[in-house]
């Protein structure tokens, strides 16, 4: 499955326990003296992956780690090993999960390298403490890095923030494999002179739109359901970055591109499939009780950030590629009608029934596509951070109800019909004019 900091720290809490509960071995001391280096190495690297405060306290930590980790020894330390070779695993997979690049907002950032950095003191300490006493019972001598590590007395706090950073693969179960499978086809297929195609950029933004409504319907359901704060102005952000990206979609009718992009396509279909098998029922977005009953508003939210943070990275690519367009060499076909060109050129052209032709590099007409895009990425690199951050405030609890009158009063829908459509088109890609070339969901 994916993998957040979050889950690595919860994890860490287990390989503790179970560390704590074993017994050190009197002729493993020389061991457990080398594992402390390899363990102080790996904090260090996490320390230094995650987000740093200008007022950051962890130099004392820092300043301690390093004499450990300048202790001679052999690295990597051969296995068998005693329970700190565990726990240092699961330290260094926080600070390669802490290395991906990741859009969050200031305070998230705040908030993720404070809970990187408490946890770490805290379950250093607690290893320390199961050292010491090793030491004590074999007569050994402590080492005084280790004394100072034991007495620390940090309470660790676990941030929703750290759902920002995760690792997820194609292997993935669910929606996180199916964005990591659309990720690498889009990226290789935009990226590409060969493959880059009309559709496969449409297609691109069209996904696009569709993890930024699914998010929006997430966080609205998860508010609903009082499991999130207010997320009025998360999904205002979200869907106006949805509706960019839809009209990212639309290209001028003079303008073609074209190829295949087969494997693009198909893992378009594969993540609609796994979007829709979770949030949608009938056509429309599930409810909250149905959305929520498999998996907490909290975890879907995650899940959901990862798709905008993969749809940010595609984002670019979709943005440089128009750009290439209009101002590198041009690959885009003109309508013929649309390149005058001398009269007996053009006879000759008329003559042979040439509908299409190459875009002349100096006509820059892929210039209409370019503003568009940088809108659409604009906006979704605003939104994103907001998804996290109404994880981190309270959430909203739902109104009280009140028994004392013998009414019900109601919100009343003028016309809810409309308001049935106007929430499902969050998602739909909106239909083409007849002058424009456009897909659909």
């Amino acid at each position: 499955m994916a993998t957040s900091a979050l889950d690595l720290l919860i994890a860490l809490d287990t390989r503790l326990a179970d560390l704590e509960a074993t017994t050190m071995l009197p002729g493993s001391i020389p061991r457990v003296r080398q594992e402390w280096g390899a363990l102080a190495r790996a904090s260090l690297q996490l320390l230094q992956a995650r987000p740093r405060h200008p007022n950051d306290s962890a130099r004392r930590l820092e300043a301690l780690l390093n004499s450990l980790a300048a202790a001679p020894g052999d690295y990597p330390l051969p296995a068998p090993g005693t329970g700190l070779m565990a726990i240092t695993a699961t330290i260094g997979c926080t600070a390669e999960v802490m290395r991906v690049p990741a859009v969050a907002s200031p305070t998230a950032r705040e908030q993720a390298g404070e809970a990187i950095r408490t946890n770490l003191e805290a379950g250093l300490a607690r290893v320390a403490r199961w050292t010491q006493r090793g030491f004590l019972n074999a007569g050994a001598e402590s080492e005084p890095e280790v004394a100072r590590l034991a007495g620390s007395d940090t309470d660790p706090h676990r941030s929703p923030a750290l759902q920002t950073w995760r690792i997820i693969g194609p292997t993935d179960p669910g929606i996180d494999g199916a964005l990591s499978r659309w990720e690498r086809a889009a990226t290789e297929t935009i990226t590409s002179p060969r493959l880059v195609t009309q559709l496969a950029l449409q297609l691109a933004a069209a996904d696009i739109a569709l993890v930024c409504a699914s998010a929006s319907a997430v966080m609205r359901n998860g508010a609903d359901a009082g499991a999130l704060s207010d997320s009025s102005a998360v999904c205002e952000a979200l869907d106006s970055a949805g509706r960019a990206w839809r009209e990212a979609t639309r290209w001028p009718a003079e303008l073609r591109l074209g190829g295949r992009a087969s494997e693009l396509r198909q893992a378009s279909a594969d993540l609609r499939h796994h979007l829709d098998g979770t949030l949608r029922t009938r056509g429309d977005w599930k409810r909250p009780d149905d959305m929520f009953a498999e998996v907490t508003a909290e975890q879907l939210v995650a899940v959901l950030h990862s798709g905008l943070q993969s749809a940010i990275r595609v984002g670019h690519q979709v943005a440089a590629a128009f750009d290439d367009l209009t101002h590198g060499a041009s690959r885009v076909w003109l309508d013929a009608s649309h390149t005058p060109r001398p009269g007996p050129v053009q006879r000759a052209l008329d003559s042979g029934r040439y509908e299409w032709l190459p875009d002349p590099a100096r006509f820059h007409s892929g210039e209409a596509l370019v503003p568009a895009s940088a809108e659409a990425i604009d906006r979704l690199v605003r939104a994103t951070p907001l998804t996290i951050e109404a994880l981190t405030a309270p959430a909203t609890q739902p109104n009280p109800i009140d028994d004392e009158g013998p009414w019900e009063t109601v919100q009343v829908v003028l016309d809810p019909l409309r308001a049935a459509q106007e929430r499902a088109l969050l998602a739909a890609i909106a239909p083409a004019e007849p002058q424009t070339h456009s897909i659909g969901l």
